[in-house]
């Protein structure tokens, strides 16, 4: 449904058009009336000429103001938004228009003008950023890779050395495979939207899907995991949220101590489903977690644990797909919880 059917500009700009005529057919009648009435151009009344020549100057001085206000009130507010649009072409997102004594609608157009040029200059933002964490992100595996490449040429290694350089090549590419796949489904999700295909699925099963297919990485580190997870019956996007709980639960096992727990709990309620991972590892301060979704964020600006800073934010986006909501609570040494909670109801939204 339209809010209005014409909108003001228009019909302000109507009235105007339409006064204007008004006035004009008015002053040309009543100029007839006194030249017929006065006979003003006979030779022998050329001494009352002086209302003829008021007429016409008061004329031109009711089109001059009318023209001013239509100049000012309509043709000089398109004139600036042409202008701020050849900015913005230009690439310049940083410029704004004054939104104050505009008409109705000019105002509402300056808004979303305004509105546009933000969203515009934060896509850019996030554009430059993206472009060079990915650069730094793909070049130091290559670089790696590269690197065990030259090394390898060297016939002199010893059959240790060859494997050990094989391996670290391979890290380097599944390395590079992990950020692939996340930066697609990132942006399939953003692409995507709302539109996911939801579908029921066991919720509990598929989280121990997930510890088994760990299983070699919390093994290694000695790990016992306790885990509650009853029966569950949940709708929604089963391929989504499987990555939801491997990256959780892979962050939990990598930042683990060695011979610690982790805990996995499921809690089903009347409203939502709660999943609480918890871990006893190194944890993090205020301001990591303050952070901790952000894309490419890493705590470890060294980049000496694997990752991409990307599987949270993943999570997180997946979580609110779900229209549910994703919380961390952590201490440094005192390890990190997190809590995600999915409504119920998403069949019948």
């Amino acid at each position: 449904m339209r809010k209005r059917i014409f909108p003001q500009l228009w019909m302000n700009f109507v009235a105007i058009i339409f006064l204007l005529m008004v006035i004009v057919l008015a002053f040309f009648i009543a100029m007839l009336f006194l030249v017929n009435h006065f006979q003003l151009l006979t030779p022998e009344r050329d001494g009352h000429l002086f209302p003829l020549y008021f007429i016409i100057f008061l004329s031109l001085v009711i089109g001059a103001a009318l023209s001013i206000f239509v100049g000012k009130r309509i043709l000089q507010p398109i004139g600036d938004l042409r202008q701020a649009m050849s900015q913005v072409a230009k690439g310049d997102f940083t410029i704004q228009l004054s939104e104050e004594k505009q008409m109705e609608d000019v105002e509402e157009l300056y808004h979303d003008f305004n509105l546009m040029v933000k969203e515009l200059g934060s896509i850019e933002t996030l554009r430059n950023d993206f472009v060079s964490t990915v650069s730094h992100e793909f070049k130091t595996p290559i670089a790696t890779i590269k690197g065990y490449v030259q090394l390898l040429q060297n016939e002199a290694l010893s059959p240790v050395e060859r494997g050990e350089y094989l391996e670290r090549m391979l890290e380097g590419t599944q390395q590079l495979t992990h950020l692939t796949d996340n930066i697609l489904k990132l942006s399939k999700l953003e692409n995507q939207g709302l539109g996911l295909d939801f579908q029921a699925f066991r919720l509990d099963e598929q989280i121990r899907e997930v510890i088994l297919f760990l299983q070699p990485k919390w093994e290694q580190l000695n790990l016992s995991l306790d885990l509650d997870l009853p029966r569950t019956e949940f709708y929604g996007n089963e391929e989504f949220l499987y990555q939801v709980w491997l990256n959780l639960m892979d962050n939990a096992i990598k930042y683990s101590q060695k011979n610690s727990s982790i805990h996995v709990h499921l809690q089903n309620t009347e409203n939502e489903q709660i999943i609480t991972l918890s871990d006893e590892g190194i944890g993090m301060t205020s301001e990591i977690t303050e952070r901790i979704f952000d894309k490419f964020y890493q705590s470890d600006t060294s980049r000496k644990t694997k990752g991409n800073g990307l599987g949270l934010a993943l999570a997180k986006q997946i979580v609110e797909l779900h229209q549910g909501r994703i919380e961390v609570k952590s201490s440094p040494d005192q390890g990190s919880k997190f809590k995600i909670y999915l409504p119920n109801n998403l069949k019948n939204s």
